[in-house]
Formats: C-alpha cells, sequence, structure tokens
C-alpha cells in the first residue's frame, strides 16, 4: 500500500486521507488579508506554515533603495513559511496579498504536537515539504540559469 498517493490540490496537506485532512484542519486558524496588506514580514520570527485557501500572495524584499523587488507569486493550494518550520531562521521575505486572500495557519507548536502523536499524518506531511522544498530548489536553479544566461 503506497501511503503517498495525492489525495487534494493542499501542497501541504496532499498525502493525507479525509480522516487525516479532519485531524489536522482541526488546528488550522483560518485569516483573511485584504489586497495589499503584508502576511509575513521579513525578520519576522515565527515558525508558522500558511497554506493558501483562496487567492494569490506575493513573495517580495527590499532592495537597497527600499525598493519592493518581487521574488515569487504564490496560488491557491500553495504553502509558504516551511523553510522557517523545519530551520529556525529569521524569515527573509514579505509576503504580500495580491488580492483578497485566506490563509490556514499552521502555528509551530500545535502542528509539531499533531507530529509527534500520529506517525502517519507526520510521514505524510514531511513528504509533502519534501516535495515542496525540492520543486523550490529546481526552479530558483532555473531562475538563476536563466538569469546568467541572459546577462551575456
Amino acid at each position: 500500500m503506497n501511503i503517498f498517493t495525492r489525495e487534494n490540490d493542499n501542497e501541504l496537506l496532499k498525502y493525507l486521507d479525509a480522516q487525516e485532512l479532519e485531524k489536522v484542519e482541526k488546528i488550522a486558524k483560518k485569516e483573511s488579508y485584504k489586497s495589499g496588506s503584508f502576511i509575513l514580514e521579513e525578520r519576522d520570527k515565527n515558525r508558522d506554515i500558511f497554506v493558501i485557501k483562496k487567492g494569490s500572495v506575493s513573495i517580495c524584499c527590499l532592495d537597497e533603495d527600499k525598493k519592493e523587488q518581487q521574488i515569487a507569486t504564490l496560488y491557491t493550494g500553495e504553502t509558504f513559511g516551511e523553510i522557517n518550520f523545519i530551520i529556525p531562521v529569521q524569515r527573509t521575505a514579505y509576503v504580500k496579498a495580491l488580492d483578497d486572500v485566506e490563509i490556514e495557519r499552521f502555528t509551530f507548536y500545535d502542528l509539531l504536537q499533531l507530529l509527534k502523536d500520529d506517525v502517519s499524518i507526520c510521514a505524510k506531511i514531511c513528504a509533502s515539504l519534501n516535495d515542496s522544498l525540492a520543486k523550490r530548489v529546481v526552479r530558483t536553479t532555473q531562475e538563476f540559469v536563466q538569469a546568467i544566461t541572459n546577462k551575456d
């Protein structure tokens, strides 16, 4: 039996079956943000993971002239905050709502406790995190190669 079968469009919870999903949804904090508002600030130290339930967000940073530079756009079903969940570092970018956004926030301690309590959920969420971070490395590498190739 393969426990890593995609069950839904939620990037973080994609391998969870209906019962597991119900368990995880109980710890989710629902949040709404208006277009243009900040969801996360650079240097924020929380270790929460966020899932976009509706809308899109911009991952951005400020350059040395304090001008906003967009790094990526994320859409419904995508996740952000995974790196901080795994390693405790300050946030390296801002997350800004591009339109009205609905988010599910999984606080570090609530999610960690759930992962400790349920090995199946833990395995499936860790597999999802692995997938997500690997895809991000591939995408970043491709963008870097394209940027230096187009520079010449």
